[in-house]
């Protein structure tokens, strides 16, 4: 981090990192891959209360860092969802995927963003402002559900009981 800003060298091993997992998860024959940001803090229970809904897509909850800090990172409609039920399952466009459970199927289906680049399911466009339609220069968890919604038709959703700490600023 450099004055709360991460480098654009750094922000680029975020979606490495994360293709590379997927693609060692599908290798090795694993149903699901759990993401876990190392400045994430879970419920001890928490993939056990994921898996528990059986759904291809579905977060914990954590809350922002950045501006507007303290906020759900977790967005519907271009907007952040400040307004559920405590406790409950909210369908969202975007979450992020600090706590975030995949389902085998959603890797093998969806189509490569960007082959190219090597993008396979994440790809970071935060540094493609003014290059790419807007609203689509956009983290790697962002780009990652924003493909599964447009091209495979899956939802995601995020269970507001898994609470978890963002660390941190």
């Amino acid at each position: 981090l450099f004055r709360g800003r991460l480098w654009p060298l750094q922000a680029c091993l975020f979606d490495h990192g994360r293709n590379t997992i997927c693609k060692a998860a599908l290798d090795h024959g694993f149903q699901y891959l759990f993401f876990l940001d190392s400045d994430v803090i879970p419920p001890r229970n928490a993939i056990l209360r994921l898996l528990s809904h059986n759904l291809p897509i579905v977060s914990g909850m954590y809350c922002r860092r950045s501006p507007p800090h303290a906020v759900p990172v977790m967005m519907r409609n271009g907007q952040w969802v400040t307004k559920f039920k405590p406790g409950s399952l909210v369908e969202v466009d975007y979450c992020g995927a600090g706590c975030l459970l995949v389902r085998r199927d959603v890797l093998e289906k969806l189509p490569p963003q960007r082959p190219e680049a090597g993008k396979t399911w994440f790809d970071w466009r935060v540094d493609m402002q003014g290059i790419g339609p807007p609203g689509d220069c956009l983290s790697e968890d962002y780009t990652f559900l924003q493909a599964v919604k447009r091209k495979l038709g899956i939802s995601t959703f995020v269970d507001t009981s898994v609470q978890c700490r963002h660390v941190g600023m």
